[in-house]
């Protein structure tokens, strides 16, 4: 979730839960207020029956008036009530429809004789105008929420517009390319401080990037000429008569050791190279043609481990650089020999949209970590790590995703085009 939709949410739940808090509070304080006016109205009322009934010895004359009831009732002096209000619901004398009414009853005495005076007024009135001022206050909120909304919508997006430009740039840069990152202006402090602390960041890490690159590929390229007089230094030794069986073995074993160190190093300058955009030269190749060639190449390999080989190819063409479209294969057919059973399967299937190439195994890879430099499932002394690192490089340069997956006790390994 974005961080203004996110704020956006809250702010709108802290205003809707204030509006309706306040809105339910003035609706008793409103409802409290009117009812207290027409209290007072009932208390007037019961102040002009007291100075009637003082000034005339009788009880006044009672008429029909709308919205308004008076109602005398004789009672006896053991029963006089005590002055009180209610609410209560009565048929309107007039009209003959049932309403609440606001009821005001006490006891008057008219010479010697005591009646209960039950004044009544209609809360209708009262009650539709609470409702015109709820619905009114609720149309308000409902305004003033939108327009909140909406504004805190748009300027939040412009207010944040900074921000995601500089993601935007960071998500397209690349460390690798020799391409300095800079980022707009804008007249926002932190964000102004974020870029800056950013480019500064950023620079020193391509900086360092670079200082790193350089080193591997000089060091590799200057390592080439030592293997090679050492393993003809090697070669001699071994080729020597007079040594002993220890000796020889000793020197074999150097031997294989100096040589995965060889392919260490060739490794190593292969993906300093394809890093460097050496391998820019793309051709329209037919990549059924090439699965046919490697396989008639690798079917000794095949044999010794007694694989059967599930071979499904269309005819697809790519445009990609020959020496690249070589290696891939290589890494990915040699993967699943090497690291197939005895007896196991390998199933290549070549469609228009993607290369699948399947082996038998055991357990899964590490999907995190399969396409890293250096990962190997066993510690084993016969794989310097960097097949599959190569093989991501040289798709991700191409532009063609390499993904893993492991199922029903095979590797599957998919370039999708």
């Amino acid at each position: 979730m974005k961080l203004f939709a996110k704020y956006n949410r809250i702010n709108l739940a802290a205003t809707i839960i204030v509006f309706l808090l306040a809105a339910i509070a003035f609706y008793f304080s409103l409802q409290y207020v009117l009812i207290n006016q027409l209290d007072d109205s009932l208390e007037t009322e019961q102040a002009e029956i007291e100075k009637y009934v003082a000034e005339h010895q009788k009880l006044p004359e009672v008429f029909a008036i709308k919205d308004q009831q008076i109602v005398f009732t004789a009672t006896t002096s053991n029963n006089i009530v005590k002055k009180h209000f209610k609410s209560i619901a009565l048929v309107d004398s007039i009209e003959k429809n049932k309403e609440f009414f606001r009821q005001l009853t006490f006891t008057i005495q008219v010479q010697n004789n005591f009646y209960t005076a039950q004044v009544s007024k209609s809360l209708e009135g009262t009650d539709d105008i609470i409702q015109s001022v709820v619905i009114i206050t609720f149309l308000t909120i409902l305004l003033i929420l939108l327009v909140s909304y909406f504004i805190n919508r748009v300027v939040l997006q412009k207010l944040w517009k900074p921000f995601y430009t500089t993601l935007h740039a960071v998500n397209n840069f690349e460390i690798s390319k020799q391409k300095q990152i800079t980022f707009q202006s804008n007249n926002i402090e932190e964000f102004s401080s974020l870029n800056k602390t950013l480019e500064k960041v950023i620079n020193k890490a391509q900086q360092d990037f670079t200082s790193l690159k350089h080193f591997t590929e000089n060091a590799s390229h200057e390592l080439q000429t030592p293997l090679a007089i050492i393993r003809t230094k090697l070669d001699l030794l071994i080729q020597n008569e007079n040594l002993s069986q220890q000796q020889t073995e000793a020197i074999q074993s150097a031997n294989n050791a100096l040589q995965r160190l060889a392919n260490l190093n060739k490794s190593l300058l292969l993906l300093t190279k394809i890093e460097n955009n050496q391998y820019e030269q793309k051709i329209n190749i037919n990549l059924k043609a090439i699965i046919q060639t490697k396989l008639i190449q690798l079917n000794e390999l095949i044999q010794n481990k007694n694989i059967q080989v599930g071979v499904n190819l269309e005819e697809v063409n790519i445009n990609m650089n020959n020496d690249l479209v070589e290696i891939l294969l290589n890494n990915l057919l040699i993967n699943a020999i090497k690291y197939n059973t005895q007896g196991g399967k390998i199933i290549i299937n070549l469609t228009s949209t993607q290369l699948q190439i399947a082996n038998t195994a055991q357990t899964s890879l590490d999907t995190t970590k399969v396409f890293t430099r250096f990962y190997k499932v066993e510690q084993s002394t016969q794989s310097n790590g960097l097949g599959l690192s190569i093989a991501k490089q040289i798709c991700d340069t191409a532009g063609y995703p390499l993904s893993y997956s492991f199922n029903n006790n095979f590797h599957y390994f998919t370039v999708t085009f």
